[in-house]
């Protein structure tokens, strides 16, 4: 017993002993005075998710769904102990929740903001919120084809002075849009729209940007394009303006007539129109309006029509549709022949494709030329080619076009279109 008090007696006389015991006993008391005695404070917890859960709800037995923002955040206000706000207090442990139960019709709805712990027994409680309603657009979902146009938005002229700019071209006819279907009714219009903030001296494509407009003009919202997939673009054809005569090129020609075909006149003589792929620096001597195959010519006079639109890699200024042009095909005289059989070959056969029941021969084949030449030009000199590659394997019997040309002649052709029927 003795041994025990001096131990007693050493350890309360030992100052180092004492400090250390001393400074537990007050941080003991401190706690205890925190805990007891701890102020009420306040604090602000950020962006506070809302959650908006559609399923079994008053909405979703309307077959409602949220077209637009659907995502929300808000401010919730809490108050407790200073230490319990600092260590509990935060994103996790409060909820906030729309409320839907009144929705049950399309349009715009403002929903009521209710917040509580998630956690009963946290020691905090909640102030309120700083928002306390949220609008939600609520509709039924709906999808419709539409015809997509053209708009070019220039901040200034759309192409240098000495250009102009042709019809733009869509990478796409038609859109798919979808979205809520108070919206997808409305749409009268959809417009790819693209912006140029300087005049083009040359052809552009850009990416567009897909507009849809109600019939007083103004963008509807909350809709998607091809279902977000709405990579479309738009091409403005630019051309170099100039005013030059016209000409025609010529294809299948013999030898003979390769570098000086048969004279030709063209009306009108001269063609004001945009023209690709040129500027200031380099130019054109003619505009090429057509080009005339030889097994469209005859002897005498060949009149041909060619519309002003179709020309080529050319825009037409002109206020006239169409040109004449007219081909003399002079010095030459026409005859019939007929193209044997063993003449006849075919090309790009399907597998399997019987090609052995075939017409003999393909006749009335008109061959012009000089005169001279004409006449020692005979049928073996004659061959025709037959392109299968369209042929029909259930078919039992088609016609298929036949490419005639004449062997070992300088200046006679072949006139005129020619067919051959094939049987199964």
């Amino acid at each position: 017993m003795n041994r025990i008090a001096n131990i007693t007696h050493k350890l309360f006389y030992d100052n180092k002993v004492l400090m250390v015991f001393s400074f537990v006993v007050a941080v003991i008391i401190w706690l205890l005075v925190v805990i007891s005695f701890s102020p009420v404070d306040t604090a602000v917890i950020k962006d506070v998710p809302v959650t908006l859960d559609l399923a079994n709800s008053v909405p979703a037995q309307f077959d409602l769904e949220i077209f637009g923002q659907s995502e929300f955040s808000v401010d919730v206000e809490v108050s407790g102990k200073r230490y319990i706000l600092s260590s509990v207090a935060d994103k996790n442990s409060v909820k906030v929740v729309a409320q839907t139960a009144y929705v049950d019709s399309a349009g715009k709805h403002t929903l009521t903001l209710k917040a509580s712990k998630v956690k009963e027994s946290d020691e905090f409680e909640i102030v309120g919120l700083s928002d306390e309603f949220i609008e939600v657009f609520f509709d039924v979902y709906m999808e419709q084809d539409f015809n997509l146009e053209p708009r070019i938005n220039a901040d200034d002229e759309l192409v240098e002075k000495g250009f102009v700019a042709g019809d733009p071209v869509l990478s796409a006819e038609s859109v798919v849009i979808s979205g809520p279907a108070t919206e997808v009714r409305a749409v009268k219009s959809v417009f790819a729209e693209i912006n140029i903030d300087k005049p083009l001296s040359q052809t552009k494509t850009q990416a567009a940007e897909i507009n849809a407009y109600n019939e007083a003009g103004a963008v509807l919202h909350y809709l998607s394009y091809n279902y977000g997939n709405s990579d479309v673009t738009v091409t403005v054809p630019v051309y170099y303006v100039v005013n030059k005569p016209t000409s025609v090129t010529f294809k299948n020609a013999p030898s003979a007539y390769i570098d000086e075909p048969f004279s030709y006149t063209i009306n009108p003589a001269q063609f004001n129109a945009g023209i690709q792929g040129i500027d200031g620096s380099n130019t054109v001597e003619s505009i090429a309006i057509a080009t005339i195959d030889f097994a469209q010519l005859k002897p005498g006079k060949n009149v041909f029509t060619v519309s002003a639109d179709s020309v080529p890699s050319v825009y037409s200024l002109e206020s006239f549709n169409d040109f004449e042009v007219t081909v003399s095909v002079t010095g030459c005289k026409s005859k019939t022949l007929t193209v044997p059989a063993e003449n006849i070959s075919f090309v790009n056969a399907p597998q399997s494709y019987n090609v052995e029941s075939v017409v003999r021969s393909v006749g009335s084949v008109t061959v012009v030329g000089p005169e001279a030449s004409l006449s020692v030009v005979t049928p073996s000199e004659l061959f025709a080619t037959v392109d299968l590659s369209g042929a029909d394997l259930s078919a039992t019997q088609q016609e298929f076009s036949a490419r005639v040309s004449v062997k070992n002649s300088e200046d006679c052709w072949v006139s005129g279109s020619y067919s051959v029927v094939v049987s199964q």
